[in-house]
């Protein structure tokens, strides 16, 4: 290939009407403005370069025979792997004045590459990498155009762009359309390319919820998540990624069953073996056990089934029981560190809008897994105590209540201070999650927008803490930062549309610190 210089990167209609070109992809937004056609683009690699191959060919053919000698030895293996290697190095070691190509100008490598790097914690690069090797399968199509949809999502969302906008859109209608034929394929159905597929659907109408319908498509998204796991049965538990995955989407399921107040596919509550088991896996089975619990009281409620509040009352505080035993278990299997920020750290602190703290402290996990599991907890923590908490206050205020006891009054406060606490554990696992724990020994930070799938992971732990105490409390102030940076500068819009929720939300503890002074008298 030889260079030929840089030619002009415009789009046809401008460079026909020898005007400055935006170059916006995919149609250039002068065209549109000026409600032209616009005639797309050129090829900038061929126009770079000349595939002088066959010349090349001939000219090493040419020096192969000039420099031959017939009486020379054959070169031995040594000598041959010395030669590559000198040649190798001699490539890795040449200096270019520009790029071999602009990678830059390929929005969907850009979006697959964001994606890839943001939501690692699927970790389905294998795979990706696997489809670059032959052609590719209706699971492995279905699976890379919804990567690239989540990734123009992303993107459209930080730069507010309306062409990344629609060829988001685009990518994820054509998604939708090959996993809908993946699944209609007996060997399809049950392959990792199909369920990532159906994972990137889910997370594109998280990222865009540019409406209402776009939670229940979520939704929706997340029960064919949960078939797909029950269908794919015990084989995928053998297989790292297959394992992985399943542990990983399991908790979306488990949202969505918390959400619509349903209860948990009994093929995904596994029942947790310690010696056969790893930490991570026996703690997030034990978990999602105890969840499992959780969203069967609450279709029990929803159904009428279960509606007196004593009865309530004993079930919540058995799981809230269970939860509490299981918290020493995670201490002992997955334990973090609490640190104070020092005096070296400000300045980082400032340049992230004081997020890398909660009142000074922050956590240190072993791993993102590890800190993904604690927050799990103290999500289901906060919501077992928050229904305590609401049918104690049912019952301090029923009309034919007698006088409130002193147990009823130590309970009510026990369950705030514990609610509060998960609060402040919340916040103080943020600043682990967007990359700026212990930052001040570190020389570069990943850019946020890298973070977006940890920000996706945040979004119901923050919210829950907010409801804690509502507006005017100091975490319900600092919870609202957080979603503001994962929505705008990570690109996830539900973030943006819980702010607006949350603002008006007085939250579930008040009732008592009214009460707390009548209760003293």
């Amino acid at each position: 290939m030889v260079y030929r210089g840089k030619p002009s990167g415009g789009c046809n209609t401008c460079r026909a009407r020898k005007v400055k070109c935006d170059e916006t992809r995919p149609v250039c937004l002068r065209c549109t403005k000026a409600r032209r056609t616009c005639a797309g683009y050129r090829d900038q690699l061929s126009l770079w370069f000349k595939d002088e191959s066959d010349a090349t060919v001939q000219k090493v053919k040419a020096l192969e025979k000039s420099g031959s000698d017939d009486s020379a030895p054959p070169p031995t293996a040594v000598a041959a792997i010395r030669q590559a290697a000198a040649q190798v190095y001699r490539l890795q070691h040449l200096t270019f004045s520009i790029p071999v190509f602009n990678f830059a100008l390929d929005h969907i490598f850009q979006a697959t590459c964001l994606f890839l790097k943001s939501y690692s914690w699927l970790n389905v690069s294998c795979l990706v990498e696997q489809s670059q090797t032959h052609v590719l399968s209706i699971g492995e199509k279905a699976m890379m155009t919804g990567i690239a949809s989540v990734g123009l999502a992303n993107l459209a969302n930080l730069h507010n762009s309306h062409p990344f906008r629609i060829s988001s859109r685009s990518e994820y209608t054509t998604a939708l359309q090959l996993t809908n034929a993946a699944l209609r394929d007996p060997v399809a159905v049950k392959e990792d390319t199909t369920l990532t597929a159906v994972a990137c659907l889910s997370l594109y109408e998280i990222i865009c919820c540019d409406k209402e319908s776009s939670l229940l498509s979520w939704y929706e998204h997340a029960r064919g998540i949960a078939a797909l796991l029950e269908l794919r049965g015990e084989e995928q538990l053998h297989r790292g990624t297959g394992l992985q995955m399943f542990q990983v989407l399991r908790n979306e399921v488990l949202i969505g069953c918390l959400q619509k107040r349903t209860r948990m596919p009994p093929t995904l509550i596994r029942t947790p073996h310690r010696p056969n088991s790893t930490a991570q896996s026996y703690c997030a089975d034990r978990l999602v056990e105890i969840a499992a619990g959780l969203c069967d009281l609450q279709f029990q409620m929803s159904e009428g089934a279960v509606t007196d509040s004593a009865r309530i009352l004993t079930l919540a505080m058995k799981l809230e029981s269970d939860l509490e035993d299981f918290s020493k278990e995670l201490s002992a299997e997955l334990p973090y560190l609490i640190s104070l920020r020092t005096k070296s750290q400000i300045s980082q602190e400032e340049a992230v809008n004081a997020v890398s703290h909660y009142n000074g402290y922050y956590h240190v996990y072993p791993s993102m897994w590890a800190c993904n599991t604690w927050n799990n907890y103290r999500y289901i923590r906060i919501l077992v105590n928050s229904l305590i908490l609401a049918q104690l206050q049912q019952v301090t205020f029923h009309p034919e209540r007698s006088p409130v006891t002193p147990g009823i009054k130590s309970l009510c406060r026990h369950v705030r201070a514990l609610l509060r606490q998960l609060a402040t554990d919340i916040c103080c696992a943020v600043p682990y999650k967007f990359g700026l724990a212990q930052e001040a020994e570190r020389q570069t930070l990943d850019p946020l927008v890298a973070k977006a799938g940890t920000g996706f992971t945040l979004l119901l732990p923050l919210y829950l803490a907010s409801l804690v105490d509502g507006v005017s409390s100091p975490v319900h102030a600092w919870a609202m930062r957080c979603l503001g940076i994962i929505g705008h500068k990570m690109g996830i819009q539900t973030a943006v549309s819980l702010m607006t929720v949350l603002e008006r939300e007085q939250g579930w503890t008040g009732w008592i610190d009214l009460l707390d002074g009548e209760w003293d008298k």
